[in-house]
């Protein structure tokens, strides 16, 4: 049995924004990433799509991550998005870094958590808060790419995919 651990970037980058908040109380930001059903899938490149291959391994462990500036006040979260760029994802349920765990093919949804803040969030339901989710944001967990269109637009638009560039298409400032 072969057991791959990956740690990516969540690509595309999750950024959002906030308004009518007060703008005087302090606020964390948080994103978790559950499941969207109890399947698992496999690409079919005859038919490009995603198709059910069978029941979902079991559920990896869930997790929260905290936006790394947060608390913000209701201020700043008024004047700039939040970019959750800095997200790991892994395959590795004996991950100890805070990484989020997914199962490889599979899907997932993202929430973004807004808290009241009172300090650091260990357990959601003891706080106040509001959950944001946008169905544009279900996603298939992979662990490489089959399609190479795919790997290079994600090469050419990630900025933590620069180790992957081909070193002849760089410009000056960039080498």
């Amino acid at each position: 049995m072969t057991f791959t651990v990956v740690c990516r970037r969540m690509f595309p980058t999750l950024r959002v924004c906030f308004r009518k908040l007060d703008p005087n109380q302090k606020y964390s930001v948080l994103i978790d990433i559950v499941p969207v059903d109890n399947k698992r899938y496999r690409y079919a490149y005859h038919k490009s799509s995603w198709l059910v291959a069978g029941k979902a391994d079991p559920p990896a462990p869930h997790r929260l991550y905290t936006h790394p500036d947060s608390p913000f006040t209701g201020d700043q979260l008024h004047k700039t998005f939040v970019s959750f760029e800095k997200v790991k994802l892994t395959n590795n349920e004996m991950d100890i870094s805070g990484q989020i765990i997914l199962n490889s093919m599979h899907r997932y949804q993202p929430r973004i958590h807004l808290v009241k803040w009172r300090g650091m969030v260990t357990d959601l339901d003891a706080e106040k808060y509001r959950s944001f989710v946008f169905p544009e944001t279900v996603f298939t967990a992979v662990t490489a790419y089959q399609n190479q269109l795919i790997t290079k637009l994600k090469i050419d638009s990630n900025p933590f995919a620069k180790g992957f560039r081909d070193s002849s298409r760089l410009g000056e400032l960039e080498r």
